[in-house]
């Protein structure tokens, strides 16, 4: 058999929803563009903290996917891997848990640096997860289903994303500091191990006869010398990823004009939920009719409006309200369109060496939110926004070039 049998495909469909149910609800108490930073600045942390934690959170982690991809390609199983990243990951979230539960034992300066190493860990093995997921989720679901489920996974956590964005919002302001940051991530652990039972129960297809290549590093840069759609594909995901990290600079542009209050952050992490559930309503209803290379176009658009109306109108608190609803909109379409884009200029035999190529897509979110804490301190955020901007900007002409299927 080298196509995975309909019996299979439809178990391990209900089973990856399953993971994907209650991993939604768990990323709201694990939010980055929200929770993470805030609960940084309340540490005690900087604009160059917050730039340093998000290039490790959104570009670091993925861009580790490229030296984690030629070790994982040669295994024929890869489902022990998945569920040994997600296990370490449970853990970090309880060692952050325990971190603020014990605070006032613990000198500020080590709580800086314990802060970065849990969240370091957790962001690698997320990296390292991501690619046995995706190769297996790319070999046990029938080809059919793949589009149907990144939109339908998307709708059917909604509800719990929906919900969970309340919830966190009554932990943060019910509880004082740092007593509400313990629980929250107490809760994350919690539900991303209700979301491993769904990885439990998926099962791995391999076909029949079926050999894993062992990529060497060198293979890489094969590939992406072979392959002009994949080359198009790095570059717009590395413009593109910009986009997927300046929410955390917002929350500290913010800082400047609003009270960071755990309320005001509920309401972010809100709106951002709102949109990220609009998003995925939309891809599911016109799963059939979406062009990918014309969503990208109108990434672009959403990605250079929704941090300029917090710019502009910034003490107003609807401006960031907006910002995170569009926001959220960005994040959903993101996550669904460039995973379709790579599953379908990949094959079977290559998946996991192009997940791990994918990470060369994340140069520029991790040098961006390097350079951005250092930028703000010294020149300003009108500076920082304008270069995210021309950034944006410059994406629509790799973008044209990457002619993806419907």
């Amino acid at each position: 058999m080298t196509v995975v049998s309909r019996d299979i495909s439809k178990k391990n469909f209900h089973a990856f929803l399953w993971h994907a149910s209650f991993l939604a609800i768990a990323k709201n108490f694990m939010d980055v563009d929200t929770v993470i930073p805030a609960m940084l600045l309340n540490a005690g942390g900087t604009h160059i903290h917050v730039g340093i934690l998000t290039a490790i959170m959104i570009g670091g982690s993925r861009f580790s996917q490229l030296f984690f991809a030629p070790a994982i390609s040669g295994v024929t199983y890869k489902k022990p891997l998945l569920l040994g990243g997600i296990n370490v990951r449970i853990l970090s979230l309880a060692a952050i848990g325990l971190l603020f539960f014990n605070l006032q034992n613990i000198s500020s300066d080590w709580i800086i640096a314990l802060i970065f190493i849990i969240i370091t860990v957790f962001s690698l093995t997320g990296a390292f997860a991501n690619i046995p997921y995706t190769d297996i989720l790319g070999k046990s679901i029938q080809d059919s289903y793949r589009k149907s489920f990144l939109s339908l996974k998307q709708i059917i956590s909604s509800a719990g994303i929906f919900a969970s964005a309340f919830f966190v919002r009554e932990v943060l302001s019910q509880h004082t500091y740092p007593g509400n940051y313990s629980r929250v991530f107490f809760y994350a652990a919690g539900f991303l191990s209700l979301a491993s039972l769904g990885i439990w129960a998926v099962k791995e297809f391999v076909p029949k006869n079926f050999s894993p290549i062992k990529y060497r590093f060198a293979a890489i840069f094969t590939e992406l010398k072979q392959n002009k759609r994949l080359q198009y594909y790095l570059i717009g995901i590395n413009t593109l990823g910009l986009g997927y990290g300046i929410l955390p600079f917002v929350i500290l542009y913010s800082d400047e004009y609003k009270n960071l209050s755990s309320n005001f952050v509920g309401n972010l992490l809100i709106a951002k939920t709102v949109g990220l559930i609009m998003a995925g309503l939309f891809l599911f209803y016109y799963a059939k009719q979406i062009r990918y290379h014309r969503m990208m176009q109108t990434m672009v658009i959403l990605g250079m409006i929704f941090p300029a109306i917090p710019w502009v109108f910034p003490h107003y608190l609807g401006a960031y309200i907006f910002c995170f609803f569009a926001g959220g909109l960005f994040l959903s379409l993101y996550q669904i369109i460039i995973s379709g884009v790579l599953l379908e200029i990949s094959t079977i035999h290559n998946r996991s060496i192009y997940t791990g190529i994918a990470g060369v897509g994340s140069i520029l979110p991790i040098l961006f939110p390097l350079f951005g804490g250092t930028i703000i301190s010294f020149a300003g955020f009108n500076v920082f926004f304008t270069i995210y901007t021309l950034f944006m900007l410059i994406s629509i002409i790799f973008i044209q070039k990457l002619n993806c299927k419907k």
